[in-house]
């Protein structure tokens, strides 16, 4: 008996995480500023700009952040999930994804939630900090390892690539997961090159 309540715990627990990650990343992305510009922002004192003193921005990064372990989870229920035909990509995928998913976490903590803190400081104090955010925007340092950021949906996409060759879902569930990585890829990517 106890056996069963905890894979009904884990079977909540994972459908949990497909269906909360999905609400939060939207939030998190629909809070940002100019989301609906085409301009590609590529001046780190823009970006400086749109993060300061913006709350709701730095609630978005915190949830994100939040998010990392549920990341895991449904990473980890794919894995599973593909047998046979698709267990190479499931675990290979896996392995890329939880790599890409500490380097969110690395994300959110040092450019989120870092300069969340610098704007308690007055405005004066904020500006002397300048150089070091413009050196952490850059990725100077060990933060170079964000520039790892995009095994995330690259390890989901295989992973979805592994479920619509084994059918272990049904296609249309599959290819839906491999068009969202394609996308969220190519907004990891742009985010790094511009700014990296």
């Amino acid at each position: 008996m106890p056996n069963q309540r905890l894979e009904s715990a884990k079977q909540i627990g994972t459908g949990l995480a497909f269906v909360v990650f999905p609400f939060v990343f939207i939030f998190a992305f629909a809070v940002h500023p100019h989301l609906l510009s085409l301009a590609i922002v590529t001046d780190v004192g823009t970006r400086i700009g749109e993060f300061h003193g913006n709350r709701l921005m730095h609630l978005g990064h915190a949830l994100m952040l939040l998010t990392v372990p549920l990341l895991i989870v449904v990473s980890l229920k794919l894995m599973h999930m593909l047998t046979e035909r698709g267990a190479w990509l499931g675990f290979i995928g896996c392995v890329m994804a939880v790599f890409g998913a500490v380097m969110l976490a690395a994300d959110k903590t040092a450019l989120c939630l870092v300069p969340s803190a610098f704007d308690t400081l007055p405005e004066a104090q904020f500006r002397q900090m300048l150089p070091g955010l413009e050196a952490m925007f850059h990725f100077k340092g060990w933060l170079a390892l964000l520039y790892l950021l995009p095994l995330l949906p690259l390890g989901f996409m295989l992973q979805g690539i592994g479920l619509y060759l084994s059918s272990a879902i049904p296609r249309w569930q599959s290819v839906s997961l491999i068009v969202a990585m394609v996308l969220l890829g190519v907004s990891a990517a742009v985010d790094i090159d511009l700014l990296g």
